[in-house]
């Protein structure tokens, strides 16, 4: 096949457009338009969006450049890059084959530059006429890649070169550094995916707090979607599978924020089965032997939900709940250093700590603050259960990033407004207490709070395990709207669990993780048991 660049884009100025990665979900304010949620806390793993780089004038110094070698050994992956990182700049261009270059010239095209580490995308949209890009990204280890316009191709940075024959198209790895640039980061390897493309068309409901998107279609190719927007806008692959339904919405998969027990098929199938394609576990058994190796081979089949595990349960000796449940105890400042440092380690993705003022002894001020600071340095967040205002006051002195559970009484608004102040999400949990206290969740919401689902699901006898409606009614009676119940259900649970970027809404780059059911959410919540579809990381896993 013939492949050539578009002579006359080597002269024009660069110019690149960049599409915004969801970085926060939207909540409605009083006056129910939407509005921007408390930035992301420190520990929040969130790459910055791509920014444009002008052209350079004539006589300027440029960064340091680094060009990559066609065929160059692959540099390993940097460690992972956190939103402070500063940025480096990549340069190149699109070079399509033959038959997709339009009398017109060449069409708008997104390019996709997925962080190895994270894999988080970041999406530069490229103008019509305009192939050649320079844009910065954060420090780190990426891939490079684009689509045809109808989809039918996937173009890659890799080894390959045009005009030759070529059987490895794997991606070549490039790594971006602080002030540097790298050059010559061509997509030029064009290869048609062994799998067909699959469309979702329907009511859609994204789940960044927008309203519903009637006749909207939703494509998805390998693991990823590739477009989403109104059906008319939208082109579709022609060796796609179109789905439609005329009275069923299309939703993110749900994240459950707060389960436990997820080392076993049954209950990973059980959720994923409901729509509940991710979920947070927040606390396994001391004892249990290769906690995090059991997460990351159940994570590799898609029939099961992704989990992120915390490990153990961390407490002191004789606190709670270590009478009924073996936790990992810490008995000083520089033992709950090295036991967390050990945890992250091992492959924790969150550290949970317990607060438990009523049930024993619990962590001293400076330990809990050990914890979070040891966990924070390493970009890992750190929940905390609490029941008992003294000890979420407490949790509030050490730091942490959320809230499982609600708290007894009457929240007073100055400690609401530390929260939100200090962009804590609170996980209600409100399913094993039938709703107890949860008067204070719409008070946390109404002055800016950021809620994500959860309901201790996996040990506790009657917890559902699968779509916790139990969950999700408590939260409507609490005053929680049905949009507001998505969101924390899809984004906002994203949010929390550190991966906003790559899951919870339905946008491009974010992996394929969908919920279709019969009807209308907004107007019955019910219908979310009512499941005529669930696709996870691309994979269609249930069809009814």
């Amino acid at each position: 096949m013939s492949r050539r660049p578009h002579a006359r884009h080597a002269a024009m100025p660069i110019v690149v457009l960049v599409l915004t990665l969801l970085v926060g979900c939207l909540g409605p304010t009083s006056t129910g338009v939407p509005s921007p949620l408390p930035a992301p806390a420190a520990t929040a793993r969130v790459l910055p969006t791509a920014t444009v780089v002008p052209p350079t004038p004539a006589g300027t110094p440029s960064p340091t450049e680094t060009p990559v070698p066609p065929a160059a050994t692959p540099p390993p992956p940097l460690p992972t890059p956190t939103a402070l990182d500063a940025p480096g700049a990549v340069a190149g261009q699109i070079i399509l084959p033959d038959e997709h270059i339009f009398a017109s010239g060449t069409p708008a095209m997104d390019l996709f530059f997925e962080n190895v580490a994270t894999e988080e995308v970041v999406v530069v949209s490229l103008p019509a006429e305009q192939s050649v890009y320079t844009t910065t990204l954060p420090a780190g280890s990426y891939y490079a890649y684009a689509w045809t316009p109808g989809l039918a191709e996937k173009g890659s940075f890799t080894a390959c070169r045009p005009d030759e024959l070529c059987e490895d198209h794997a991606l070549l790895p490039i790594t971006v550094t602080v002030g540097g640039k790298v050059t010559g980061v061509d997509i030029t390897d064009w290869v048609a995916p062994e799998s067909a493309s699959l469309v979702l068309a329907g009511t859609l409901i994204d789940g960044t707090g927008a309203g519903p998107l009637a006749d909207a279609a939703l494509v998805i190719r390998e693991e990823r979607i590739v477009a989403v927007g109104a059906r008319g806008e939208v082109q579709v692959p022609v060796d796609a599978r179109v789905i439609e339904w005329s009275e069923a919405t299309l939703l993110p998969g749900f994240i459950n924020a707060h389960v436990h027990n997820t080392q076993t098929a049954r209950n990973r199938r059980s959720w994923a089965r409901g729509g509940v394609t991710t979920v947070r576990d927040l606390g396994a058994p001391v004892d249990l032997p290769g906690c995090f190796d059991i997460r990351d081979r159940f994570n590799l089949d898609p029939e099961n939900a992704r989990a992120l595990a915390a490990g153990p349960l961390v407490t002191v000796p004789g606190g709670y709940p270590t009478g009924q449940f073996p936790s990992l105890t810490v008995t000083s400042l520089e033992d709950a250093r090295q036991k967390i440092d050990g945890l992250i380690d091992g492959g924790a993705d969150v550290i949970k700590i317990t607060l438990e003022s009523g049930a024993g002894p619990i962590l001293s001020p400076g330990e809990a603050a050990a914890i979070v600071e040891t966990a924070h340095a390493r970009g890992i967040p750190v929940s905390v259960h609490v029941t008992r205002l003294p000890d979420l006051e407490r949790a509030l002195d050490a730091g942490v990033d959320d809230i499982a559970h609600m708290v007894a009484g009457r929240v007073p608004d100055a400690v609401i407004q530390r929260m939100v102040a200090a962009g804590v999400v609170w996980v209600p949990t409100l399913e094993p207490f039938h709703g107890r206290d949860s008067g204070n969740l719409r008070r946390f919401i109404d002055v800016g709070g950021l809620v994500a689902m959860g309901n201790d699901s996996g040990y506790i006898q009657g917890l559902v395990i699968g779509m916790p409606m139990p969950e999700i009614r408590q939260m409507h009676a609490a005053g929680m709207t049905p949009l507001e119940i998505i969101v924390a259900s899809t984004c906002n649970a994203a949010y929390v669990c550190g991966r906003a970027s790559t899951l919870g809404t339905l946008e491009v780059g974010k992996f394929a993780d969908v919920l279709v059911v019969g009807g209308d959410p907004l107007q019955d919540l019910e219908v979310l048991e009512n499941v005529r579809l669930v696709v996870h990381s691309g994979v269609i896993i249930r069809e009814e």
